[in-house]
Protein backbone atom coordinates (compact mmCIF):
# COMPACT_ATOMS: atom_id res chain seq x y z
CA UNK A 1 0.00 0.00 0.00
CA UNK A 2 1.44 3.43 -1.23
CA UNK A 3 0.70 6.54 0.82
CA UNK A 4 -0.02 9.84 -0.29
CA UNK A 5 0.31 13.23 1.13
CA UNK A 6 -1.86 16.09 -0.63
CA UNK A 7 -0.65 19.48 -0.14
CA UNK A 8 -2.54 22.63 -2.25
CA UNK A 9 -4.24 25.61 -0.60
CA UNK A 10 -6.82 25.23 -3.00
CA UNK A 11 -9.70 23.20 -1.53
CA UNK A 12 -11.43 22.08 -4.92
CA UNK A 13 -7.82 20.56 -6.10
CA UNK A 14 -7.61 18.71 -3.26
CA UNK A 15 -10.39 17.02 -3.42
CA UNK A 16 -10.35 16.36 -6.81
CA UNK A 17 -6.94 14.61 -6.56
CA UNK A 18 -8.79 12.42 -3.61
CA UNK A 19 -11.22 11.52 -5.76
CA UNK A 20 -9.51 10.46 -9.01
CA UNK A 21 -7.27 8.61 -6.37
CA UNK A 22 -9.89 6.82 -4.79
CA UNK A 23 -11.98 5.59 -7.62
CA UNK A 24 -9.12 4.78 -9.42
CA UNK A 25 -6.04 2.85 -6.76
CA UNK A 26 -7.39 0.08 -3.83
CA UNK A 27 -3.49 -0.01 -3.40
CA UNK A 28 -3.02 3.69 -2.53
CA UNK A 29 -4.30 5.83 0.37
CA UNK A 30 -4.50 9.06 1.09
CA UNK A 31 -2.86 9.44 4.54
CA UNK A 32 -3.30 13.35 5.11
CA UNK A 33 -3.71 16.56 3.27
CA UNK A 34 -2.21 19.77 3.93
CA UNK A 35 -2.80 23.88 2.90
CA UNK A 36 0.82 25.10 3.92
CA UNK A 37 4.49 24.66 3.64
CA UNK A 38 4.89 24.27 7.21
CA UNK A 39 1.69 21.86 7.76
CA UNK A 40 3.14 19.60 4.95
CA UNK A 41 6.55 19.32 6.94
CA UNK A 42 4.74 18.73 9.79
CA UNK A 43 2.76 16.31 8.29
CA UNK A 44 5.37 14.61 6.21
CA UNK A 45 7.29 13.87 9.20
CA UNK A 46 4.31 12.52 10.58
CA UNK A 47 3.18 10.12 8.20
CA UNK A 48 6.16 9.33 6.44
CA UNK A 49 4.76 9.34 2.91
CA UNK A 50 5.88 7.70 -0.16
CA UNK A 51 4.22 9.97 -2.63
CA UNK A 52 4.14 13.94 -1.77
CA UNK A 53 1.57 16.15 -4.02
CA UNK A 54 2.72 19.77 -3.50
CA UNK A 55 1.36 22.79 -5.07
CA UNK A 56 4.83 25.34 -5.45
CA UNK A 57 2.82 28.72 -4.36
CA UNK A 58 0.84 28.66 -1.29
CA UNK A 59 1.37 30.83 1.66
CA UNK A 60 4.36 31.09 4.02
CA UNK A 61 6.73 28.39 3.20
CA UNK A 62 6.16 27.88 -0.53
CA UNK A 63 6.43 24.30 -1.93
CA UNK A 64 10.22 24.45 -3.09
CA UNK A 65 11.00 25.50 0.95
CA UNK A 66 8.77 22.58 1.67
CA UNK A 67 10.51 20.34 -0.53
CA UNK A 68 13.61 20.99 0.43
CA UNK A 69 12.90 20.55 4.50
CA UNK A 70 11.36 17.35 4.00
CA UNK A 71 13.98 15.93 1.74
CA UNK A 72 16.35 16.69 4.43
CA UNK A 73 14.69 14.32 6.67
CA UNK A 74 13.55 11.44 4.42
CA UNK A 75 15.18 11.65 1.34
CA UNK A 76 12.62 8.37 -0.26
CA UNK A 77 9.90 10.70 -1.04
CA UNK A 78 8.72 10.56 -4.58
CA UNK A 79 7.34 14.64 -4.84
CA UNK A 80 5.03 15.60 -7.67
CA UNK A 81 4.81 19.36 -8.49
CA UNK A 82 1.49 21.37 -9.11
CA UNK A 83 1.51 24.21 -10.99
CA UNK A 84 -0.21 26.51 -13.39
CA UNK A 85 2.02 28.01 -16.44
CA UNK A 86 2.97 31.89 -14.04
CA UNK A 87 5.15 29.40 -12.02
CA UNK A 88 7.42 27.27 -14.50
CA UNK A 89 10.21 28.97 -13.49
CA UNK A 90 9.48 27.50 -10.09
CA UNK A 91 8.69 24.12 -11.26
CA UNK A 92 12.24 24.04 -12.99
CA UNK A 93 13.91 24.96 -9.84
CA UNK A 94 12.16 21.72 -8.23
CA UNK A 95 13.39 19.44 -10.78
CA UNK A 96 16.22 20.39 -9.78
CA UNK A 97 15.62 19.12 -6.60
CA UNK A 98 14.63 15.52 -8.14
CA UNK A 99 11.54 16.01 -8.46
CA UNK A 100 9.45 12.93 -9.91
CA UNK A 101 6.66 15.11 -12.08
CA UNK A 102 4.82 17.88 -12.46
CA UNK A 103 1.54 18.54 -13.43
CA UNK A 104 0.05 21.82 -14.78
CA UNK A 105 -3.19 22.59 -13.79
CA UNK A 106 -6.05 22.73 -14.14
CA UNK A 107 -5.09 18.65 -13.62
CA UNK A 108 -6.38 16.23 -16.45
CA UNK A 109 -7.56 13.44 -14.88
CA UNK A 110 -5.55 10.87 -17.38
CA UNK A 111 -2.48 12.52 -16.92
CA UNK A 112 -2.73 11.90 -12.92
CA UNK A 113 -3.80 8.33 -12.90
CA UNK A 114 -0.80 8.06 -15.88
CA UNK A 115 1.66 9.79 -13.40
CA UNK A 116 0.74 7.20 -9.73
CA UNK A 117 1.12 4.48 -12.06
CA UNK A 118 4.04 5.69 -13.47
CA UNK A 119 5.50 6.24 -9.38
CA UNK A 120 3.92 2.55 -8.67
CA UNK A 121 6.34 1.13 -10.83
CA UNK A 122 9.75 3.63 -9.24
CA UNK A 123 8.83 2.81 -6.26
CA UNK A 124 8.04 -0.83 -6.48
CA UNK A 125 11.50 -1.01 -8.60
CA UNK A 126 13.27 0.93 -5.84
CA UNK A 127 12.07 -1.10 -3.25
CA UNK A 128 13.00 -4.50 -5.55
CA UNK A 129 16.61 -2.77 -5.71
CA UNK A 130 16.72 -2.65 -1.64
CA UNK A 131 16.23 -5.59 -1.10
CA UNK A 132 18.80 -6.83 -3.74
CA UNK A 133 21.10 -5.01 -2.10
CA UNK A 134 20.24 -6.00 0.93
CA UNK A 135 20.25 -9.32 -0.13
CA UNK A 136 24.04 -8.92 -1.61
CA UNK A 137 25.55 -7.04 1.20
CA UNK A 138 24.02 -9.94 3.08
CA UNK A 139 25.73 -12.78 1.07
CA UNK A 140 29.10 -10.66 0.97
CA UNK A 141 29.61 -10.33 4.70
CA UNK A 142 28.60 -14.31 4.67
CA UNK A 143 30.82 -15.05 2.35
CA UNK A 144 34.08 -12.58 3.07
CA UNK A 145 34.93 -14.50 6.34
CA UNK A 146 34.87 -17.69 4.18
CA UNK A 147 37.54 -16.24 1.64
CA UNK A 148 39.72 -14.54 4.20
CA UNK A 149 39.84 -17.97 5.63
CA UNK A 150 40.05 -19.42 2.30
CA UNK A 151 42.63 -16.56 1.03
CA UNK A 152 45.20 -17.10 4.38
CA UNK A 153 44.84 -21.27 3.84
CA UNK A 154 45.71 -21.08 0.53
CA UNK A 155 49.02 -19.11 1.47
CA UNK A 156 49.45 -21.17 4.39
CA UNK A 157 49.52 -24.35 2.40
CA UNK A 158 50.88 -22.65 -0.75
CA UNK A 159 47.68 -24.02 -3.32
CA UNK A 160 48.25 -23.06 -6.48
CA UNK A 161 44.75 -20.67 -7.10
CA UNK A 162 45.87 -17.98 -5.39
CA UNK A 163 49.33 -16.78 -7.52
CA UNK A 164 47.27 -14.41 -8.82
CA UNK A 165 46.04 -12.39 -5.73
CA UNK A 166 43.94 -9.58 -8.17
CA UNK A 167 40.51 -11.69 -7.34
CA UNK A 168 41.19 -11.16 -3.47
CA UNK A 169 42.42 -7.45 -3.86
CA UNK A 170 38.75 -5.99 -5.48
CA UNK A 171 36.87 -8.77 -3.23
CA UNK A 172 38.65 -7.08 0.12
CA UNK A 173 39.23 -3.73 -1.90
CA UNK A 174 42.72 -3.92 -0.49
CA UNK A 175 46.07 -4.43 -1.85
CA UNK A 176 47.71 -7.75 -0.92
CA UNK A 177 51.02 -7.40 -2.31
CA UNK A 178 52.83 -7.45 0.69
CA UNK A 179 52.49 -6.93 4.87
CA UNK A 180 53.06 -9.04 8.03
CA UNK A 181 51.57 -12.15 9.80
CA UNK A 182 50.29 -11.90 13.66
CA UNK A 183 49.65 -15.29 15.12
CA UNK A 184 47.57 -15.61 18.60
CA UNK A 185 47.89 -18.21 20.64
CA UNK A 186 45.81 -19.23 23.63
CA UNK A 187 47.75 -20.19 26.42
CA UNK A 188 47.21 -23.10 28.95
CA UNK A 189 45.08 -26.07 26.33
CA UNK A 190 45.81 -23.79 23.49
CA UNK A 191 43.19 -25.51 21.23
CA UNK A 192 40.58 -23.27 19.59
CA UNK A 193 38.83 -25.79 18.20
CA UNK A 194 37.93 -29.31 19.50
CA UNK A 195 37.36 -28.51 23.03
CA UNK A 196 35.61 -30.70 25.30
CA UNK A 197 33.46 -28.41 27.34
CA UNK A 198 30.88 -26.00 25.93
CA UNK A 199 32.30 -23.41 28.17
CA UNK A 200 35.46 -23.42 26.38
CA UNK A 201 33.75 -24.04 23.28
CA UNK A 202 32.00 -20.25 24.10
CA UNK A 203 34.88 -18.59 25.62
CA UNK A 204 37.13 -19.48 22.57
CA UNK A 205 34.63 -18.47 20.01
CA UNK A 206 33.89 -15.41 21.96
CA UNK A 207 37.66 -14.68 21.68
CA UNK A 208 38.20 -15.16 17.85
CA UNK A 209 35.09 -12.44 17.27
CA UNK A 210 36.30 -10.16 19.73
CA UNK A 211 39.96 -10.58 17.86
CA UNK A 212 38.05 -10.23 14.43
CA UNK A 213 35.84 -7.20 15.45
CA UNK A 214 38.80 -5.49 17.62
CA UNK A 215 41.96 -5.66 15.27
CA UNK A 216 39.64 -5.13 12.15
CA UNK A 217 38.81 -1.55 13.96
CA UNK A 218 42.80 -0.73 14.46
CA UNK A 219 43.90 -2.11 10.95
CA UNK A 220 42.22 -3.39 7.56
CA UNK A 221 43.49 -6.76 7.50
CA UNK A 222 42.49 -10.63 7.02
CA UNK A 223 41.66 -12.90 9.66
CA UNK A 224 41.70 -17.10 9.65
CA UNK A 225 38.90 -18.97 10.86
CA UNK A 226 40.01 -20.46 13.95
CA UNK A 227 42.55 -22.93 13.28
CA UNK A 228 43.79 -26.24 16.22
CA UNK A 229 45.73 -23.88 17.79
CA UNK A 230 46.27 -20.32 16.93
CA UNK A 231 44.26 -17.59 15.01
CA UNK A 232 46.28 -15.66 11.81
CA UNK A 233 46.04 -12.90 10.76
CA UNK A 234 47.55 -10.69 7.69
CA UNK A 235 48.27 -7.20 7.73
CA UNK A 236 48.65 -5.71 4.40
CA UNK A 237 51.73 -2.59 4.32
CA UNK A 238 52.51 0.09 2.14
CA UNK A 239 55.91 -0.68 0.09
CA UNK A 240 57.33 2.36 1.16
CA UNK A 241 56.85 2.02 4.87
CA UNK A 242 59.09 -1.15 5.37
CA UNK A 243 61.14 0.82 8.00
CA UNK A 244 58.20 1.46 10.36
CA UNK A 245 56.49 -1.79 9.94
CA UNK A 246 58.12 -3.73 13.19
CA UNK A 247 57.18 -0.18 14.91
CA UNK A 248 53.53 -0.19 13.29
CA UNK A 249 52.88 -3.83 14.12
CA UNK A 250 53.92 -4.13 18.00
CA UNK A 251 52.17 -0.61 18.13
CA UNK A 252 48.70 -2.65 16.76
CA UNK A 253 48.97 -5.55 18.66
CA UNK A 254 49.46 -3.03 21.94
CA UNK A 255 46.08 -1.57 20.76
CA UNK A 256 44.36 -4.86 20.64
CA UNK A 257 45.89 -5.71 23.88
CA UNK A 258 44.16 -2.53 25.06
CA UNK A 259 40.81 -3.00 23.35
CA UNK A 260 40.52 -6.61 24.59
CA UNK A 261 41.26 -6.14 28.36
CA UNK A 262 38.02 -6.96 30.01
CA UNK A 263 36.13 -8.73 27.45
CA UNK A 264 38.05 -11.79 27.92
CA UNK A 265 39.26 -13.77 30.66
CA UNK A 266 41.47 -15.98 28.56
CA UNK A 267 45.42 -15.54 28.37
CA UNK A 268 47.24 -15.52 24.85
CA UNK A 269 50.04 -14.75 23.27
CA UNK A 270 50.63 -13.01 20.03
CA UNK A 271 53.16 -13.05 17.54
CA UNK A 272 54.57 -10.91 15.15
CA UNK A 273 56.29 -12.01 11.85
CA UNK A 274 58.53 -9.60 9.79
CA UNK A 275 56.88 -7.32 6.50
CA UNK A 276 57.57 -9.43 3.15
CA UNK A 277 56.27 -9.63 -0.59
CA UNK A 278 53.10 -11.92 -0.44
CA UNK A 279 54.95 -14.50 -2.15
CA UNK A 280 56.63 -14.99 1.45
CA UNK A 281 53.74 -14.92 3.25
CA UNK A 282 54.94 -18.21 4.68
CA UNK A 283 58.11 -17.26 5.95
CA UNK A 284 56.13 -14.11 8.25
CA UNK A 285 53.36 -16.65 9.05
CA UNK A 286 56.28 -19.55 10.21
CA UNK A 287 57.66 -16.37 12.57
CA UNK A 288 54.39 -14.97 13.82
CA UNK A 289 53.85 -18.39 14.97
CA UNK A 290 57.10 -18.82 16.74
CA UNK A 291 57.22 -15.74 18.30
CA UNK A 292 53.82 -16.53 19.79
CA UNK A 293 55.52 -19.89 21.27
CA UNK A 294 58.25 -17.94 22.91
CA UNK A 295 58.02 -18.19 26.74
CA UNK A 296 59.31 -15.08 27.74
CA UNK A 297 56.75 -13.96 30.34
CA UNK A 298 55.70 -11.05 27.31
CA UNK A 299 52.55 -10.98 25.92
CA UNK A 300 53.77 -9.37 22.86
CA UNK A 301 56.99 -10.89 20.77
CA UNK A 302 58.15 -9.67 17.50
CA UNK A 303 60.39 -12.36 15.90
CA UNK A 304 62.77 -10.32 15.43
CA UNK A 305 62.99 -9.44 18.99
CA UNK A 306 63.71 -13.53 20.21
CA UNK A 307 66.56 -14.02 21.98
CA UNK A 308 67.89 -17.80 21.46
CA UNK A 309 68.40 -18.23 25.32
CA UNK A 310 64.08 -18.26 26.34
CA UNK A 311 63.45 -21.57 25.07
CA UNK A 312 65.51 -22.98 28.37
CA UNK A 313 62.21 -24.03 29.23
CA UNK A 314 62.12 -27.43 30.63
CA UNK A 315 58.67 -28.31 28.04
CA UNK A 316 60.00 -29.36 25.36
CA UNK A 317 58.22 -26.42 22.60
CA UNK A 318 55.46 -28.38 20.98
CA UNK A 319 54.10 -25.33 19.19
CA UNK A 320 57.45 -25.04 17.23
CA UNK A 321 56.95 -28.69 16.39
CA UNK A 322 53.72 -27.85 15.13
CA UNK A 323 55.00 -24.93 12.75
CA UNK A 324 57.74 -27.28 11.85
CA UNK A 325 55.73 -29.61 10.35
CA UNK A 326 53.14 -26.91 9.24
CA UNK A 327 55.99 -25.73 6.94
CA UNK A 328 56.99 -29.34 5.99
CA UNK A 329 52.98 -29.90 4.38
CA UNK A 330 53.16 -26.57 2.96
CA UNK A 331 55.98 -27.20 0.89
CA UNK A 332 57.85 -23.98 2.86
CA UNK A 333 61.20 -25.77 3.06
CA UNK A 334 63.01 -22.87 4.04
CA UNK A 335 60.45 -21.57 6.47
CA UNK A 336 60.62 -25.44 7.90
CA UNK A 337 64.81 -25.65 8.21
CA UNK A 338 64.07 -21.56 10.46
CA UNK A 339 61.74 -23.71 12.34
CA UNK A 340 63.90 -26.57 12.80
CA UNK A 341 66.93 -23.99 14.01
CA UNK A 342 64.85 -23.08 16.55
CA UNK A 343 63.64 -26.58 17.73
CA UNK A 344 67.42 -27.51 17.43
CA UNK A 345 68.50 -24.58 19.54
CA UNK A 346 66.01 -26.05 22.41
CA UNK A 347 67.04 -29.26 22.57
CA UNK A 348 70.92 -28.15 22.74
CA UNK A 349 70.04 -26.10 25.77
CA UNK A 350 67.79 -28.81 27.21
CA UNK A 351 70.27 -31.43 26.71
CA UNK A 352 73.59 -30.31 26.72
CA UNK A 353 74.62 -33.30 28.38
CA UNK A 354 73.07 -36.19 26.73
CA UNK A 355 73.63 -36.39 23.36
CA UNK A 356 71.35 -39.63 22.95
CA UNK A 357 68.17 -38.06 23.87
CA UNK A 358 68.92 -35.08 20.81
CA UNK A 359 69.28 -38.15 18.64
CA UNK A 360 66.05 -39.67 20.45
CA UNK A 361 63.84 -36.50 19.07
CA UNK A 362 65.48 -36.10 15.69
CA UNK A 363 64.89 -39.67 14.92
CA UNK A 364 61.42 -38.96 16.33
CA UNK A 365 60.94 -35.98 14.43
CA UNK A 366 61.96 -37.74 11.13
CA UNK A 367 59.15 -39.93 11.40
CA UNK A 368 56.61 -37.10 12.31
CA UNK A 369 58.03 -35.79 9.02
CA UNK A 370 57.02 -38.86 6.99
CA UNK A 371 53.62 -38.94 8.66
CA UNK A 372 52.59 -35.24 7.37
CA UNK A 373 53.85 -35.51 4.23
CA UNK A 374 51.21 -35.48 1.81
CA UNK A 375 52.47 -36.99 -1.18
CA UNK A 376 53.76 -40.74 -1.42
CA UNK A 377 57.25 -40.94 -1.94
CA UNK A 378 58.99 -44.04 -3.32
CA UNK A 379 62.34 -43.03 -1.70
CA UNK A 380 60.85 -42.00 1.72
CA UNK A 381 62.18 -45.20 3.41
CA UNK A 382 65.19 -44.97 1.91
CA UNK A 383 66.19 -41.79 2.86
CA UNK A 384 64.61 -42.22 6.49
CA UNK A 385 67.14 -45.09 6.84
CA UNK A 386 69.92 -43.43 5.76
CA UNK A 387 69.01 -40.82 8.03
CA UNK A 388 68.68 -43.06 11.12
CA UNK A 389 71.70 -44.70 10.23
CA UNK A 390 73.76 -41.03 9.98
CA UNK A 391 72.82 -39.95 13.55
CA UNK A 392 73.30 -43.59 15.27
CA UNK A 393 76.95 -43.58 14.39
CA UNK A 394 77.60 -39.68 14.64
CA UNK A 395 78.99 -38.32 17.82
CA UNK A 396 79.70 -34.67 16.91
CA UNK A 397 76.32 -33.00 17.85
CA UNK A 398 76.77 -30.22 14.82
CA UNK A 399 77.49 -32.87 12.12
CA UNK A 400 74.00 -34.37 13.58
CA UNK A 401 71.93 -31.01 13.18
CA UNK A 402 73.77 -31.37 9.18
CA UNK A 403 72.32 -34.57 8.72
CA UNK A 404 68.47 -33.64 9.76
CA UNK A 405 69.08 -30.69 7.87
CA UNK A 406 70.74 -32.63 4.67
CA UNK A 407 67.09 -35.00 4.79
CA UNK A 408 64.53 -32.37 5.23
CA UNK A 409 66.86 -31.08 1.55
CA UNK A 410 66.50 -34.42 0.18
CA UNK A 411 62.44 -34.73 1.02
CA UNK A 412 62.04 -31.26 -0.66
CA UNK A 413 63.64 -32.26 -3.16
CA UNK A 414 61.43 -35.21 -3.67
CA UNK A 415 58.19 -33.19 -3.00
CA UNK A 416 59.63 -30.78 -5.68
CA UNK A 417 59.91 -34.05 -8.26
CA UNK A 418 56.54 -35.55 -7.21
CA UNK A 419 54.42 -32.63 -7.57
CA UNK A 420 56.62 -31.88 -11.25
CA UNK A 421 55.15 -35.09 -11.72
CA UNK A 422 51.12 -34.74 -10.95
CA UNK A 423 51.46 -31.41 -13.31
CA UNK A 424 53.03 -33.36 -16.51
CA UNK A 425 50.19 -35.39 -15.77
CA UNK A 426 47.31 -32.87 -15.54
CA UNK A 427 49.19 -31.31 -18.20
CA UNK A 428 49.49 -34.35 -20.63
CA UNK A 429 45.73 -35.00 -19.73
CA UNK A 430 44.12 -31.54 -20.95
CA UNK A 431 46.39 -31.57 -24.03
CA UNK A 432 44.52 -34.84 -24.73
CA UNK A 433 41.48 -33.10 -23.94
CA UNK A 434 42.08 -30.03 -26.21
CA UNK A 435 43.19 -32.12 -29.02
CA UNK A 436 39.78 -34.38 -28.44
CA UNK A 437 37.57 -31.30 -28.28
CA UNK A 438 39.25 -28.94 -30.08
CA UNK A 439 36.35 -28.41 -32.51
CA UNK A 440 33.76 -27.89 -30.17
CA UNK A 441 33.30 -24.28 -28.11
CA UNK A 442 35.81 -25.43 -25.40
CA UNK A 443 37.25 -23.23 -22.35
CA UNK A 444 39.56 -23.31 -19.88
CA UNK A 445 36.83 -23.92 -17.37
CA UNK A 446 36.33 -27.02 -19.64
CA UNK A 447 39.14 -28.31 -19.45
CA UNK A 448 39.77 -27.68 -15.59
CA UNK A 449 37.14 -29.33 -15.18
CA UNK A 450 38.28 -32.48 -17.03
CA UNK A 451 41.13 -33.09 -14.73
CA UNK A 452 39.06 -31.90 -11.56
CA UNK A 453 41.14 -28.63 -10.44
CA UNK A 454 40.69 -25.09 -9.97
CA UNK A 455 40.63 -23.12 -13.29
CA UNK A 456 43.21 -20.49 -12.16
CA UNK A 457 45.49 -23.53 -10.96
CA UNK A 458 45.18 -24.34 -14.36
CA UNK A 459 45.77 -21.26 -16.02
CA UNK A 460 49.46 -20.89 -14.26
CA UNK A 461 50.55 -24.29 -14.94
CA UNK A 462 49.70 -24.46 -18.45
CA UNK A 463 51.36 -21.18 -19.43
CA UNK A 464 54.40 -22.43 -17.17
CA UNK A 465 54.66 -25.44 -18.57
CA UNK A 466 53.55 -25.06 -22.22
CA UNK A 467 55.13 -21.33 -22.32
CA UNK A 468 51.62 -19.91 -23.52
CA UNK A 469 48.11 -19.45 -22.22
CA UNK A 470 45.46 -22.11 -22.87
CA UNK A 471 43.69 -20.03 -25.18
CA UNK A 472 46.46 -19.21 -27.79
CA UNK A 473 47.54 -23.04 -27.37
CA UNK A 474 43.60 -23.48 -28.25
CA UNK A 475 43.73 -20.89 -31.38
CA UNK A 476 46.89 -21.84 -32.66
CA UNK A 477 46.00 -25.69 -32.75
CA UNK A 478 43.05 -24.55 -35.03
CA UNK A 479 44.64 -22.48 -37.18
CA UNK A 480 47.43 -25.40 -38.05
CA UNK A 481 44.73 -27.87 -38.17
CA UNK A 482 42.75 -25.18 -40.62
CA UNK A 483 45.81 -25.06 -42.40
CA UNK A 484 45.83 -28.80 -43.57
CA UNK A 485 42.07 -28.59 -44.32
CA UNK A 486 42.66 -25.72 -46.94
CA UNK A 487 44.64 -27.95 -49.11
CA UNK A 488 41.08 -29.41 -49.79
CA UNK A 489 39.47 -27.11 -52.58
CA UNK A 490 36.50 -28.89 -52.32
CA UNK A 491 36.05 -27.32 -48.54
CA UNK A 492 34.88 -23.44 -48.34
CA UNK A 493 36.00 -21.13 -45.87
CA UNK A 494 33.19 -21.53 -43.92
CA UNK A 495 33.24 -25.04 -43.85
CA UNK A 496 36.25 -25.09 -42.33
CA UNK A 497 35.57 -22.77 -39.91
CA UNK A 498 33.01 -24.42 -38.58
CA UNK A 499 35.32 -27.84 -38.47
CA UNK A 500 37.98 -25.90 -36.21
CA UNK A 501 35.17 -25.04 -34.02
CA UNK A 502 34.62 -21.06 -34.82
CA UNK A 503 30.87 -19.91 -35.43
CA UNK A 504 31.97 -16.67 -37.53
CA UNK A 505 34.20 -16.78 -40.66
CA UNK A 506 35.31 -12.85 -40.23
CA UNK A 507 36.76 -13.89 -36.66
CA UNK A 508 38.48 -17.05 -38.23
CA UNK A 509 40.17 -14.85 -41.30
CA UNK A 510 41.00 -12.21 -39.25
CA UNK A 511 42.69 -14.87 -36.51
CA UNK A 512 44.23 -16.93 -39.26
CA UNK A 513 45.98 -13.41 -40.63
CA UNK A 514 47.06 -12.82 -37.11
CA UNK A 515 49.38 -16.28 -36.57
CA UNK A 516 50.19 -16.39 -40.05
CA UNK A 517 50.52 -13.11 -41.75
CA UNK A 518 47.80 -14.19 -44.53
CA UNK A 519 44.31 -14.46 -45.10
CA UNK A 520 42.88 -18.41 -45.22
CA UNK A 521 42.41 -17.28 -49.25
CA UNK A 522 45.57 -16.30 -49.48
CA UNK A 523 46.90 -19.12 -47.99
CA UNK A 524 45.08 -21.57 -50.17
CA UNK A 525 46.67 -19.14 -53.33
CA UNK A 526 50.04 -19.99 -51.97
CA UNK A 527 49.03 -23.81 -51.26
CA UNK A 528 48.25 -24.29 -54.79
CA UNK A 529 51.51 -22.68 -56.45
CA UNK A 530 53.52 -24.79 -54.10
CA UNK A 531 51.92 -27.77 -55.67
CA UNK A 532 50.69 -29.59 -51.94
CA UNK A 533 46.96 -28.95 -52.97
CA UNK A 534 44.70 -32.19 -52.43
CA UNK A 535 41.45 -33.04 -54.11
Amino acid sequence: MLKVLIVDDEYLVLEYIKMIIEKNFDDVKIVDTAATGREAIEKAIQTKPDIVFMDIHMPGINGIEAIRQIKSTNSDIFFVILTAYEYFDYAKEALNLGVFEYLLKPINKLKLIETINNLKTAIEKRRRNIMLEVELKERINNIVPFLEGQFIAYKMFNIGTLNDVGFYENVFNMSLRQGYVMSVSLEGDGRLVGNTTLKDKYDKQNFYDLFKIKLKSIVPCIISNPLSDRIVAFIPTDEDEDEFVKYKSIETAKKFEEKIKGASNLKYKIGIGRNYSIENFNKSCNEAYIASSINNGQTIVHYEDINPNTQKDDVYPWNLETAFLNCIVSGDFNGAKEAFKSIYVWLSNAYVNDIYKIKTKLIELAFNVDKVIPYKLDNINTLKQAFVLTVLKEEDINEIRKSFLQYISDISLEIQNRKQEQVDDIISKVLEFINKNYKEDISLQDAAQHVNISYHYLSKIFKNEIGKGFTDYLTELRIEKSMQLLSNRNMSIKEICQEIGYNDPNYYCKIFKKITGMTPTEYRASSRIRGDYVG
